[in-house]
């Protein structure tokens, strides 16, 4: 039962299909051709150049979408169709009749997949009662091309070659065939349709494409021989779809300079200014996002793009006039570039806690740009930072800084605290006296949350030694109260415990051993601690000319 319930609804599915196509055909006059807005995004994306079976179809549709009009525009065109030349009207047509085929080979490619043979009694049915007809041959031959069965695909095709050897659909179905694995081959039937046809787009297309895997220049010599078969066709935006399908935005860009933006689709306006931003031509993407949003005011993805360029440039007032339109309409479409750049504008405005309870949010994300926009976030700290310093107002340095830490969630916490820290102590550098120490004082009291919370860092000799050897330098030169003491058992205990004994490792562990028997020996008058230190040097050294000298003078 279940089987015959399928079979009467794929037999009815096709019969409907069927009855549309004779209806299209009896409505539609050689004099009156329509404009349709077919789906751009198959020129839009940034495809692999493959010539799969789903690409091939797109293709169609992406050269449909170059000879139309947007929607909105669909009326004008309709109007001005009636006064085209017999060149245009004979490019519409083959677009139109390839459309009105492309609606039984669409259906029939969708039982194929699930009904394979209920299917094919139908394309059986369907190829006899259209004996006579060329292109339903042929889309019943592109319907199984879809379905990768290429045996099938060759017999009715063959069908359509005995009924008409000038039908150009069907040579390019034959180049779709190769174009997946035979680059010259594929090159060789997409000639053929244009020989039989030189004002289908279509062929040019596909022959540039399948090649620019191959010999990019030879693609575009392709696409200009299609500039001078057909005036009126944008060969441009062809040209800029196969650097599109490259990657290479600035030359897809470079491709794009001379088009009206007025005159692109919606995708393809998407894709130019994708291609100006990532090639970052700032400017000329903000221009292009301006006439898009005046275009196509429902897409707020050029309000998007139009804020990440103007952050880039620094330009932070008209960022956030775009950037609140796109986080208005974005909601669960907010990624960390989005965050980042929001940031910035706030962070170039002066806002602070704005700015980083922003890039706060960036962590959260989980798009591919989370890490690199981390990344980003740091060196615009970084920047900022320095050019603060760099005018001797470390305080504010210290504040944006501490901002940044209590806001920005982060997992390196103790090398944050580290750079802090750094601040201090290039600020002191320009002080004396009383006012010097208290900086420094000021640089020791991070200094000691790193070495109470972040024990284990890494790093953390650094902090040791330099808390150790300025203790020493700057508040105890005579070494009359042992300030540093601490200081330098905590660095000796830290090297002793590293796995991993480096040169600068035992050099440090040296020194602190060096201090803390001096602090025995003159301070405590303590030989037997004094003599275990000079030892411990000797273990690290041998040849240590002070330590084998001091053993000496205790020994006598």
């Amino acid at each position: 039962m279940t089987f015959n319930r399928l079979y009467i609804a794929a037999v009815l599915l096709f019969t409907l299909c069927i009855y549309t196509v004779k209806a299209s055909m009896v409505q539609r006059t050689d004099d009156e051709p329509t404009t349709e807005n077919v789906d751009a995004s198959a020129t839009s994306e940034n495809t692999e150049a493959s010539a799969t079976s789903d690409a091939t179809v797109n293709s169609d549709n992406a050269v449909a979408d170059n000879a139309s009009s947007d929607t909105e525009e669909a009326s004008e065109s309709k109007k001005a169709s009636k006064k085209k030349s017999s060149k245009a009207k004979k490019v519409v047509g083959a677009q139109k009749m390839s459309k009105e085929a492309d609606a039984v080979q669409a259906a029939l490619a969708v039982v194929l997949h699930k009904y394979s043979t209920q299917a094919d009694t139908i394309a059986n049915e369907l190829s006899a009662r259209f004996k006579e007809d060329a292109d339903m041959q042929t889309a019943i031959a592109r319907a199984y091309f879809r379905n990768n069965e290429r045996e099938k695909t060759r017999r009715y095709l063959d069908k359509a070659f005995n009924i008409d050897e000038s039908f150009s659909p069907a040579y390019i179905l034959k180049g779709d065939m190769y174009g997946e694995w035979d680059v010259d081959s594929a090159c060789l039937w997409f000639d053929k349709a244009i020989a039989v046809d030189s004002l289908n787009p279509i062929p040019y297309v596909k022959y540039a494409t399948v090649m620019s895997r191959k010999d990019m220049d030879k693609a575009k010599e392709k696409l200009e021989e299609l500039r001078l078969a057909v005036p009126d066709y944008n060969v441009d935006i062809e040209i800029a779809m196969l650097y599109n399908k490259q990657g290479n935005d600035a030359e897809a860009a470079a491709a794009m300079a001379n088009v009206d933006p007025n005159t692109l689709t919606m995708n393809q306006l998407i894709q130019f200014v994708q291609n100006c931003y990532w090639s970052q031509d700032d400017m000329k993407c903000m221009e292009l996002c301006l006439v898009g949003c005046n275009r196509f005011p429902q897409n707020k993805g050029f309000d998007r793009l139009y804020f990440w360029s103007a952050t880039r440039q620094n330009m932070y007032a008209e960022a956030l006039e775009h950037g609140k339109i796109w986080f208005e309409d974005a909601k669960d479409s907010v990624n960390s570039v989005d965050y980042y750049s929001l940031g910035s504008c706030y962070l170039g405005l002066s806002r602070v806690d704005e700015a980083f309870e922003t890039y706060a949010k960036i962590p959260s994300c989980t798009d591919y740009f989370v890490p690199q926009m981390d990344g980003q976030i740091r060196q615009t700290l970084n920047r900022r930072v320095e050019a603060l310093k760099g005018e001797h107002r470390y305080k504010e340095a210290l504040e944006l800084y501490r901002i940044f830490m209590d806001k920005y969630p982060s997992s390196d916490k103790a090398y944050m605290l580290y750079q802090y820290s750094t601040i201090y102590r290039e600020w002191q550098d320009g002080l004396q006296g009383d006012e010097k120490l208290s900086v420094i004082n000021q640089m020791f009291k991070v200094y000691d949350q790193l070495e109470t919370e972040y024990p284990n860092w890494e790093n953390l000799h650094y902090v040791l030694y330099t808390h150790a050897r300025w203790t020493y330098s700057y508040f105890d030169p005579e070494n009359t109260q042992c300030l540093a003491e601490p200081y330098y058992q905590k660095l000796y205990d830290y090297c002793v415990s590293r796995e991993e004994q480096t040169d600068q490792l035992k050099s440090m562990e040296i020194e602190a051993c060096r201090y803390l028997a001096s602090v025995a020996y003159f301070t405590r008058h303590d030989l037997k601690t004094a003599r275990v230190w000079w030892n411990r040097i000797l273990n690290i050294d041998p040849e240590d000319e002070t330590a084998l000298k001091a053993l000496k003078t205790i020994k006598k």
